[in-house]
């Protein structure tokens, strides 16, 4: 008895010392937090309960990830799986986007009644951040020397928002740019580019959970993507589709070991969005679980740390076009935090001053702030930190990982405006969604709430209730 006591505690302490440490690194750093920040009652309530959720998740993630590494058995799914499901899951996809821009345009009809038209349809999804995409897919980032090197540059005017633009990584606009050529129309080359990249993204996560779920759970998953509120930014002329297409590329390659693929997916992730080199999190616990001779043999095993590295040399390839167009390599984020007010800070932080601006609004009666800004933000944010708590034992270590690293990133900007478009295209949410929906009436109850949801924000996108 007393030989298994010493066995278990064996086993668990380096678990124990991990969590112990990162519960200390998290509390030292909301103690820092309320000293400094100095927030009101409301603040410190809604950090605490970022705070306490994060932590639950990793405290649960922790045993798995350490357990990650010392069984490296490889056990994929055998289970049949219908024919043709690709091609039906992105049937399913393409008809969810053209449901998505015949509600928007129906919602515009009504919203503009004789003044409306197809083409201002159309030009309408040049709203949130598409308008700067589009511009840079046109014309290419406008370097600094456009304009004075006096402070007066970082006022207002179009030609100082075209200068700001560099902030925007090149990887979509690339994309876009040759069906720009081909229809001369740089919104509807930019609509065609996400409206193909979304349902391949779909088809790839079905792919990428095949190999460790069941058809059920897979295709789940995907329905849960799917129902998520907030799809039409999915279906925008902006980079979310592309993104969440690449990056799920380059995990499926890498579990398959096909390595310069993957770090070529990665390396075009990393240039389409920073977060894309977080996507270095899971790649990396995925090398170390294949290491020699269990996982795969040392020669390809070290081509695995090369696909890895070419994830951030795609960031680089950005950072030297920053460098060639304003002779600074991080010039991107000069513009950032003096063009809007953004750096990065602690996702808990984030939870404060936003339920702040909330209860603001809800004393003045600003009900668009509230209904398209503020509680959509706190709704992804509490939501999805919950979902974790709940399931970071049934997560995949390395999808776990890459979700904490995301949402610290993504979620800590100091002025976060666009938390649900964020959280939406890290598709570790639709997989925490499968997991807590298994049975039919789960299955139910998620459809009966995200439904509605996702109807309400469309709406408040079409009436842009400072929807970002």
């Amino acid at each position: 008895m007393e030989a298994e006591y010493k066995e278990r505690i064996k086993k668990n302490l380096p678990a124990w010392i991990v969590s112990g440490v990162g519960i200390l690194v998290i509390a030292a750093a909301f103690v820092y937090w309320i000293v400094t920040e100095r927030p009101g009652a409301f603040g410190i309530a809604a950090a605490a309960c970022s705070a306490l959720l994060f932590t639950v998740g990793c405290f649960r993630f922790v045993p798995g990830w350490i357990d990650f590494w010392r069984d490296r058995r490889i056990a994929l799914t055998e289970d049949t799986e219908p024919k043709h499901i690709l091609l039906g899951i992105a049937a399913l996809a393409l008809a969810v986007e053209a449901l998505l821009f015949g509600a928007v345009t129906l919602a515009l009809s009504v919203r503009n009644g004789e003044g409306f038209t197809f083409r201002g349809a159309v030009e309408f999804w040049r709203c949130l951040d598409s308008g700067h995409y589009l511009d840079i897919t046109r014309e290419w980032y406008v370097p600094k020397s456009f304009l004075d090197t006096t402070e007066e540059w970082f006022q207002t005017g179009d030609d100082v928002g075209r200068v700001v633009q560099l902030v925007f990584l090149p990887g979509y606009p690339l994309a876009v740019y040759p069906f720009y050529r081909i229809f001369d129309n740089d919104a509807v080359a930019g609509l065609l580019v996400s409206a193909a990249s979304f349902p391949a993204a779909c088809c790839m996560l079905y792919r990428l959970l095949r190999l460790d779920c069941a058809h059920q759970q897979a295709f789940r998953t995907v329905l849960m993507l799917l129902l998520l509120p907030g799809g039409f930014f999915f279906l925008a002329p902006m980079s979310e589709s592309l993104y969440l297409l690449l990056a799920l590329s380059a995990l499926y390659c890498f579990r398959k070991k096909r390595f310069l693929l993957a770090g070529a997916f990665g390396a075009y992730c990393a240039f389409t969005r920073t977060v894309g080199l977080l996507l270095a999190a899971p790649m990396v616990l995925e090398w170390i679980r294949m290491f020699p001779p269990k996982g795969c043999g040392r020669k390809k095993w070290l081509l695995g740390a090369l696909s890895v590295l070419l994830v951030p040399a795609g960031f680089g390839a950005y950072l030297w076009i920053n460098w060639t167009v304003s002779d600074n390599p991080l010039q991107f984020l000069t513009y950032q935090h003096r063009w809007w007010s953004q750096h990065l800070g602690w996702f808990f932080n984030t939870a404060a001053y936003q339920t702040r601006y909330l209860v603001g609004c809800i004393e003045e009666s600003d009900y668009e702030h509230i209904f398209g800004l503020w509680l959509p933000n706190l709704l992804w944010h509490f939501g999805t930190l919950g979902l974790f708590a709940y399931t970071a034992k049934k997560l995949r270590p390395s999808y776990a990982a890459w979700f904490i690293a995301y949402f610290a990133i993504a979620i800590g900007a100091t002025w976060l405006l666009s938390g649900p478009r964020y959280l939406l295209s890290m598709p570790v949410v639709a997989m925490m969604l499968a997991a807590v929906t298994k049975k039919k009436w789960q299955q139910w109850l998620a459809a009966g709430v995200l439904l509605p949801l996702s109807a309400l924000y469309l709406l408040a996108f079409v009436w842009r209730w400072q929807v970002w």
